[in-house]
């Protein structure tokens, strides 16, 4: 009976090697699944797709365009005009435009300054603005708002992923403890009902008393109560963080029964203030709130560009024919040119919209410094937390195998007729009360790891060291 009572003790410890065996879902590998398939992800990537599509119809705006009108009239037997225009023009990152263009008007009744050649006419020339339009306009504002905006929608996808990362793995921590809490009271139940047949057997050889196997049956029936709650609990987490799988064609995933939260939990980074500050400078909240500072101060620069006057130039060479060759040759005298001027008087919205842009680019900026002092003060605790947690986890198990050996001592004593029945069940009952600590250790580091992914802004929770998890 002492060899049994000593397998009994044993069995208490912090793994067994079936365990190992059993089919475990590690963290990391359970986040790889959320992150690749999950529907918030999916979601999250269609919405920085479609700001993509935004950023190449910005982009549009400096494409080639070629239009061309015909325009004719015949009424009463009289041709009065046959006007043929076609223009191609080329627009530039720098507010230039290239612009080519050939007309031909014939016909009866026709206005004079429309009149060209035969063969019809020819001009090439540009376009440019002069002052302070020749360093913005709004074409070239929205191009740089719609390249921000496509950082934006990247550091939301981010985000997104990273919050989806942090709850998932939260629920996968509380699946561990409530797995754990389950194992540990099935085997308190095992330890229990083999400790009241063995008392029966010594009260029927008069070896103890009879209370004593009231005592065994009581230890036994409260343990059996703790075991149905554990397993009610275990199957809830369960079923709660398989409502982050899904399978690659969309559909949702399920946990089976048998399968075990195990494997590898994401070690603690130790990154330090320089590291932090480089860090948060690269969190998806920071490049959102930096994307909007700088989309308020491209649309701060329009603005003033809107107060101040501003003209515009056009000059084209003409050449009668369809030959650029005779452009050439006629450059200097054939020309046509166009100047355009624009100046407020008063300006006053001109200079209500520049002021309102001013304000929004400081109310921004200064948006944009608390964002970044909040992620570091985020990732400092995300550390912390989890460095406390790894050093409790840590001194846990010495706790644990330190209680596993008073309860084989107590055990011992009981056997000599030392002891007695309720201080054996005291010490078994302080020993499943630290392993169920223990447990919830693993789901407060499984906790942190999601903390420390949201603070760091990256859902690669993959590249992150991991270590062995002791189920309890």
């Amino acid at each position: 009976m002492s060899r049994r009572l000593r397998w009994v003790a044993a069995t208490a410890g912090l793994v067994t090697r079936a365990l190992a065996a059993q089919d475990s879902l590690s963290l990391p590998a359970f986040l790889a699944q959320v992150v690749a398939h999950h529907p918030t992800a999916q979601q999250a990537t269609l919405v920085r797709r479609q700001v993509a599509a935004d950023l190449r119809a910005a982009r549009g705006g400096f494409d080639p365009v070629l239009t061309a009108v015909w325009d004719l009239k015949r009424f009463d037997g009289v041709g009065y005009y046959d006007e043929f225009d076609a223009r191609l023009t080329v627009p530039t990152p720098w507010g230039l435009d290239f612009k080519l263009g050939w007309e031909n008007a014939a016909g009866e009744i026709i206005n004079p300054e429309r009149k060209t050649p035969g063969a019809g006419l020819l001009s090439a020339g540009v376009s440019l603005p002069i002052g302070a339009r020749l360093l913005t306009d709004e074409r070239r504002t929205a191009l740089r708002q719609a390249e921000l905006a496509d950082d934006a929608a990247e550091a939301e996808r981010l985000g997104a992923v990273g919050r989806l990362v942090q709850q998932a793995a939260r629920d996968w921590g509380l699946w561990a403890e409530a797995s754990a809490r389950a194992r540990i009271a099935t085997e308190g139940v095992a330890l229990a009902r083999f400790r009241l047949e063995a008392t029966r057997q010594r009260v029927l050889a008069g070896d103890a008393a009879a209370l004593d196997s009231v005592e065994a049956l009581g230890e036994y029936e409260r343990r059996r109560v703790q075991e149905i709650e554990a397993q009610a609990a275990a199957v809830s987490a369960r079923l709660t963080a398989a409502v982050h799988l899904w399978r690659p064609d969309g559909a949702p995933d399920s946990l089976a029964a048998a399968r075990q939260p195990g494997g590898s939990v994401p070690s603690g980074l130790a990154t330090g203030p320089a590291a932090r500050r480089r860090l948060a400078a690269a969190h998806p909240l920071v490049a959102q709130a930096r994307a909007r500072v700088l989309q308020a101060e491209a649309q701060r620069r329009l603005t003033a560009t809107q107060v101040l006057p501003s003209a515009s130039l056009e000059v084209a060479s003409l050449a009668a024919g369809t030959e650029l060759d005779a452009l050439r040759a006629g450059a200097g005298s054939d020309y046509k040119a166009s100047l355009g001027v624009r100046a407020p008087l008063y300006g006053r919205r001109e200079w209500a919209r520049f002021r309102a842009a001013q304000d929004r680019a400081r109310q921004l900026a200064w948006e944009r410094d608390r964002v970044v002092r909040e992620v570091e003060l985020a990732l400092e605790r995300a550390e912390v937390e989890l460095d406390a947690v790894e050093r409790q986890a840590a001194l846990q198990r010495r706790v644990v195998e330190a209680t596993a050996a008073v309860l084989l001592g107590e055990q011992r004593r009981f056997e000599a007729g030392e002891s007695s029945l309720l201080l054996v069940n005291l010490r078994e009952r302080a020993l499943l009360d630290e392993r169920l600590r223990e447990a919830q250790l693993v789901a407060r580091r499984a906790q942190a790891v999601g903390a420390l992914v949201a603070a760091l802004g990256t859902p690669d929770v993959l590249r992150v060291a991991t270590r062995d998890v002791a189920q309890p």
